[in-house]
């Protein structure tokens, strides 16, 4: 168990490693994703401020505030938006009828997937959301959190890249049932967008739609953070916050090892 367990381990980093080398030369593309990050910043923050020019209440907390809420969003798509998940991997490998072969590496294949996510991630936090919040910080009046926000945010962060994994990951495993996840897709995407808080935070929502963006997983990947950061989680509120997404990440983890099993049982009946 324990030499299985530090060979997965070495693969990982070597996996990780690679997949930050083959992001990383893409530099031309990185440059676009950065001037769209910055367009966008510009517009939400347009937007919100000519909102509260028209009613100063309209969301419950100081234009600031609001503004770094909405710049955080823009900044954090880079790491966090589904088309940069696992599924998009495994629904390529499936089209092409070659699945089988990440299957049959002598590596856990949920484990070989977070590697590679894990190092795009890396590459795409250090050259365009760094950049970007820098950008944010000068240009759009980005305001920085205090010490414990700023490492409740952090900690945040590293739950939503990993409830946004495994959201992504059982996305992709259905793709080998169904062959076509498009129309699935797309509503997941449509979803994910609204019900978690990137462009408007979640407590304006009235009735029943606050009611279901509570219970959805969505809000772990992009509210709970930002509210962290701008401080609207501070003490027991944001350990409350934290605690949601730990359990999110663990409920996630079990339907997806689960899930797994039940693909691939199928998968190895059907010879691939």
């Amino acid at each position: 168990m324990k030499a299985n367990s530090g060979m997965d381990l070495r693969t990982g980093i070597a996996f990780l490693r690679n997949e930050f080398y083959n992001i990383s030369i893409y530099r031309v593309s990185f440059w676009l994703n950065f001037i769209y990050t910055f367009l966008m910043m510009y517009s939400v923050g347009y937007v919100w401020r000519a909102l509260y020019a028209a009613n100063p209440d309209v969301s419950g907390v100081p234009l600031a505030q609001m503004v770094s809420y909405a710049v955080l969003g823009v900044a954090l798509e880079a790491i966090l938006h589904p088309r940069n998940g696992p599924q998009s991997y495994i629904m390529e490998q499936v089209r092409k009828g070659t699945i089988e072969m990440d299957i049959m590496k002598p590596i856990d294949f949920q484990f070989y997937m977070f590697a590679k996510n894990i190092g795009g991630i890396l590459v795409r936090f250090l050259f365009l959301v760094l950049p970007s919040v820098l950008a944010a910080y000068f240009l759009f009046s980005l305001e920085l959190p205090g010490l414990p926000a700023f490492f409740g945010f952090l900690c945040s962060l590293a739950c939503s890249v990993t409830v946004s994994f495994f959201l992504n990951f059982i996305l992709g495993l259905l793709s080998m049932v169904t062959m076509n996840i498009k129309n699935i897709n797309w509503g997941y995407n449509a979803a994910l967008r609204f019900f978690s808080g990137q462009m408007a935070p979640l407590w304006i929502f009235p009735g029943i739609l606050g009611t279901v963006s509570n219970l959805l997983p969505f809000r772990c990947i992009y509210a709970i953070p930002m509210s962290i950061y701008i401080g609207n989680y501070a003490g027991l509120d944001m350990l409350g916050a934290l605690g949601v997404q730990l359990f999110w990440i663990l409920l996630l983890w079990v339907c997806s090892r689960l899930l797994m099993k039940q693909v691939f049982a199928k998968v190895m009946i059907q010879g691939g």
